[in-house]
């Protein structure tokens, strides 16, 4: 308990340095301590329209997506599943795509909506497919999983290509923050209400883990959980794609590494997974920030890969901490 404080409190000191740093990046040099104190009108409507929003949207989608993670991970009871490797990120894709076609230059909403609900019925057919599967291979649902979210991504290139809604395609597949302001960023104040909920479920998700049987013996009423996984999953994948665009491995790798140092129980880890992304990502951040200042690259590049370089590490450890 105490190593699991410490480790907290940790987490806790590196996300408010982050955070403050997020804040104070930026090419404007009008924004600073000494203005903001002094009641500097435009350094307080840069911090309001821009930075504040930016460095909010970075937290609420690193985290939302970072628990996602964990969640599914529960849910398949498979550690390399996650809402990228599922088929959801892509099903949204085709969800907003399909908005797009029928409402026209539909508004946010309607793009979410259609988003969600893809979504949700991607991943509820891709948690019964794995269900029914004898061989659950560790390596073997995820490559499914994989090759399912290739199909969908295929079908909406086809779509967009003969629709001729390429450029569409193009801006959705690139995660970044450079547009974020306080206009549109409200949007990801939805992730909040499925984060509560995960983490007040966070016990039964541990339970559902541990299987069908043990958990029904317990007293939990194991397609509730998993449908209510699936729609937390869900809600955030589409809110977060339609806001910010795809962020690589982070529903892959957070969940991943807090598992190896906390061990399995959903309960005792959820905190620590939203804050350990939200870490990842506003220091992925910095540096697509940084790199080529005044400039910046795609976070999508800089998460890709960080990302990958640190999920082949977790292969090459070996699966002590996947179930099989």
């Amino acid at each position: 308990m105490k190593k699991l404080n410490y480790r907290r409190w940790l987490l806790v000191i590196l996300f408010i340095a982050f955070f403050i740093m997020s804040i104070f990046i930026g090419v404007s040099k009008e924004m600073t301590i000494e203005r903001l104190l002094s009641g500097d009108k435009r350094a307080w409507l840069i911090l309001t329209e821009s930075r504040w929003p930016r460095t909010m949207a970075i937290v609420l989608s690193a985290s939302a997506l970072s628990i996602s993670g964990l969640i599914m991970q529960a849910i398949s009871r498979n550690k390399y599943v996650s809402p990228s490797t599922s088929g959801t990120t892509d099903a949204a894709m085709l969800g907003i795509l399909l908005s797009y076609l029928v409402l026209g230059s539909s508004s946010t909403l309607g793009r979410f909506i259609f988003a969600f609900i893809f979504a949700f019925i991607s991943s509820f057919f891709f948690m019964k497919f794995i269900s029914r599967l004898k061989h659950r291979d560790v390596i073997y649902i995820p490559l499914m999983g994989i090759m399912y979210g290739g199909i969908l991504s295929a079908f909406a290139t086809m779509i967009a290509l003969s629709s001729d809604s390429m450029d569409l395609i193009n801006q959705l597949t690139h995660g970044q923050f450079t547009t974020i302001t306080k206009d549109n960023y409200y949007l990801l104040l939805i992730v909040i209400i499925p984060l509560v909920v995960a983490i007040f479920y966070a016990n039964k998700f541990s339970l559902v883990s541990a299987g069908k049987d043990f958990a029904v013996n317990l007293g939990v009423n194991y397609n509730f959980v998993l449908t209510l996984g699936v729609l937390i999953v869900s809600l955030v994948s589409a809110t977060t794609f339609i806001t910010v665009g795809p962020l690589p491995f982070i529903g892959l790798i957070i969940p991943n590494i807090m598992s190896s140092l906390y061990g399995d129980n959903v309960g005792k880890t959820i905190i620590d997974v939203g804050l350990f992304g939200a870490v990842f990502v506003l220091i992925n951040d910095i540096i697509s920030r940084l790199i080529i200042y005044p400039s910046e690259i795609s976070i999508s590049l800089t998460m890709g890969i960080i990302g990958a370089f640190i999920f082949l590490i977790l292969i090459f450890k070996g699966g002590r901490h996947a179930k099989v």
